[in-house]
């Protein structure tokens, strides 16, 4: 976070970029794994009619991960939620992360603080059901 903070300063963009940099990896893992576990004989079904690699991520692990995807990026909601919060206590001087720090630890007015937090908390429920909503949408097949 410290190198983070020195290159991209205080602000939305360092806040954006450690965002992604903590949830990208555990992402990619998942959906890695994901497609490493399709059938072969899906695979070889589809280059049997002559797909090359476009075709091959377009129709056999695009669509076979995409469950896995999305399963990824709901579990990682909580996390992102957690690390804005964090984030938001050292790299800037607004946001809902610092309003709960300063209401707290400050000017010690506790109801502000827990307003902050529940607004936090539907922040992090609005995120996850609007991923669960793209899953259905998107995976009707499941």
């Amino acid at each position: 976070m410290p190198v983070v903070l020195l290159l991209f300063g205080v602000g939305d963009a360092s806040k954006i970029l450690l965002i992604f940099l903590i949830l990208f990896f555990q992402i990619l893992v998942l959906v890695r794994d994901s497609a490493a576990n399709l059938r072969p004989e899906l695979i070889q079904s589809v280059r049997s009619l002559g797909a090359g690699r476009l075709a091959l991520f377009r129709f056999v692990y695009l669509p076979a991960s995409l469950p896995a995807i999305l399963t990824a990026l709901r579990q990682s909601v909580g996390t992102a939620v957690a690390i804005l919060y964090v984030a938001e206590l050292f790299a800037t001087r607004w946001g809902l992360g610092y309003y709960i720090y300063l209401n707290s630890s400050t000017l010690f007015n506790y109801p502000a603080m827990y307003a902050g937090i529940v607004a936090m908390s539907l922040m992090g429920m609005l995120l996850y059901f609007g991923v669960d909503g793209l899953d259905h949408w998107l995976c009707r097949w499941k």
